[in-house]
């Protein structure tokens, strides 16, 4: 497999992810960034930063008051984000990503200013945080030391057992914002204008230098919202769409490049999903050498551990039974002699 189809994938989510980043405080990512199925709503340009260099922290690129907020900030937290890490920092990007992280600074440290760190519904939320980082990362240390290669080798192996190939196909594609627009591309094509200048002239979806032509690369089809999925899959390879295609993007014009049958995937591209069964396997074990290691004993709402009591009794009863003990036996007492019968009284005369 070719350099190209191995990259298949990361190149297409790169070509059709709209970033929207939720929230950042500092340099940490509080929210999360949404990815969709096309990258740019609007042609972007590669960032017009204007590099003006400190000593320390290379490019200052805002100031709240007086502090100084460097371009060092914002990779730190590109650089934290899988789905964008590998992208350039083009103005979309650098834009949202700005925009965030000045509203959640102002905001923190405006927080801060009012001493609420100090209210203890705020402390109990911070303690539970901790609490939760701190659980997470001694699982991680934990998946770590059992994700071994022999693990993840027989994971992908049971994968690739079951695997079904799924059609994928090489497509292209105009984002515009009107279907007078989209149809007046349809006319130009069909009138033998090129797809990949009118792409580069007109598309919204343009990667920075705006000349790859609408190029979308293979995907499959459940890779794609269902709009253009359904319309990008019933064209014939060669093709172009008959009428414009609306998705919650704008109308697009769709060209099928190629239909092919994808390729078994190598463990590289599917190493995070293999490693996805292996957690999911490892954490249940995890958990159940520690409760063993902590000596965890359970009880009923009565205060009763029915399971040491059924034990217990298990064990009574596979006990053999103990044989009688015979008493020994008691000598027989002598008979006493008999007592002399007392002599009779004389009878007593009648008082008068």
């Amino acid at each position: 497999m070719d350099k190209e189809v191995k990259n298949t994938e990361r190149k297409f989510a790169g070509k059709k992810a709209k970033i929207i980043v939720a929230g950042v405080i500092g340099v940490i990512i509080v929210g999360a960034l949404i990815t969709s199925q096309f990258y740019c709503k609007e042609k972007n340009k590669a960032s017009q930063v204007v590099q003006q260099k400190t000593e320390d922290n290379g490019v200052v690129v805002a100031l709240i008051g007086s502090e100084k907020v460097s371009i060092k900030e914002l990779e730190k937290i590109k650089n934290a984000i899988v789905q964008i890490k590998d992208m350039p920092m083009d103005a979309n990007i650098y834009n949202r990503l700005l925009d965030v992280y000045l509203t959640n600074r102002v905001i923190l440290n405006a927080a801060k200013q009012a001493n609420l760190e100090i209210n203890p519904a705020v402390q109990k939320a911070l303690e539970d945080s901790r609490n939760q980082i701190l659980t997470q990362a001694f699982l991680n240390q934990k998946l770590q030391e059992k994700s071994t290669n022999e693990r993840k080798a027989a994971i992908y192996n049971k994968m690739m057992a079951s695997y079904v190939p799924e059609e994928e196909i090489h497509a292209r594609h105009i984002l515009v914002d009107s279907e007078k627009q989209a149809t007046d591309l349809i006319v130009k094509l069909k009138a033998g204008a090129k797809f990949e200048d009118l792409a580069n002239k007109f598309s919204k979806d343009n990667n920075p230098n705006g000349d790859n032509g609408g190029d979308l690369g293979y995907f499959k089809k459940r890779m794609m919202i269902p709009e253009f999925a359904n319309a990008a899959f019933a064209i014939r390879a060669g093709q172009i769409s008959e009428k414009p295609v609306k998705t919650p993007f704008g109308w697009h014009v769709i060209k099928v490049e190629d239909r092919r049958l994808a390729a078994k995937p190598t463990y590289n591209e599917v190493a995070e999903e293999v490693q996805a069964h292996l957690n999911e396997e490892m954490i249940p074990v995890i958990i159940a050498e520690e409760m063993q290691k902590a000596q965890v004993v359970k009880f009923d709402p009565l205060g009763l551990n029915k399971a040491a009591q059924q034990k217990a009794a298990q064990s009574q009863m596979a006990q053999p039974a103990q044989p009688a003990q015979s008493q020994p036996a008691q000598p027989a007492q002598p008979a006493k002699a008999a007592q002399p019968a007392k002599a009779a009284q004389p009878a007593q005369p009648a008082q008068q």
